[in-house]
């Protein structure tokens, strides 16, 4: 019987190896070469899944969002503005820590978001990703605030500037806790302090 193979697993394994790549030389240090040897495959392996380097990069980069809405992105606001002042600490704070596998996604992350300046293929999905946690942020603000729910108003303006600032800080932070200028704990001490005074503050 023939071997059964995964190619999403495939490729999810070479974005792995690829935002490896990219924490250790950045993305214009990305070749098929030193991808497939983080992976520890051929090249040929790497190239039947991408067959240019831009390919490659993208599909890192929207593997990245993905991720990210799976595991941070709630679709809608609670009722409930307890439970909703939760998660948007929650998403605030993410998984923001010391480990290793912050650091990488971290840095992969702002690896993507500078490169966004000057490649319009990762700037749309960058810039799709920012809009798509800001509106994210202000709902769960609103909801917070006691006005997000189905039955609720709208966000308001007043919502979608605080959830703006919130965001900025919470990636503010996040660069700093990266590069070892803040401890993580004191960060997420901050942005907690900050949700509880801009869920108050209505």
């Amino acid at each position: 019987m023939p071997k059964v193979v995964d190619h999403d697993q495939r490729r999810a394994e070479l974005a792995l190896a690829l935002w490896q790549v990219i924490h250790e030389q950045g993305i214009d240090g990305v070749t098929f070469r030193a991808v497939a040897q983080a992976a520890g495959v051929s090249v040929e392996r790497v190239q039947h899944y991408f067959p240019s380097k831009d390919d490659l990069v993208l599909h890192g980069c929207r593997q990245m969002v993905a991720s990210a809405v799976v595991d941070h992105g709630p679709p809608e606001a609670p009722g409930d503005p307890r439970t909703a002042a939760e998660e948007l600490r929650s998403l605030l704070i993410g998984a923001m820590s010391e480990s290793v596998d912050f650091k990488i996604g971290a840095s992969v992350w702002a690896a993507y978001q500078s490169k966004a300046a000057s490649s319009p293929g990762i700037g749309a999905i960058v810039t799709d990703a920012l809009a798509e946690r800001a509106r994210a942020l202000t709902r769960l603000l609103a909801g917070a605030r006691g006005r997000g729910g189905r039955e609720q108003p709208a966000p308001t303006s007043d919502d979608r500037r605080d959830a703006l600032r919130l965001a900025a800080l919470s990636e503010g932070l996040t660069l700093r806790v990266v590069v070892g200028a803040v401890r993580a704990d004191e960060a997420r001490r901050v942005i907690q302090a900050e949700v509880d005074r801009c869920v108050n503050d209505t």
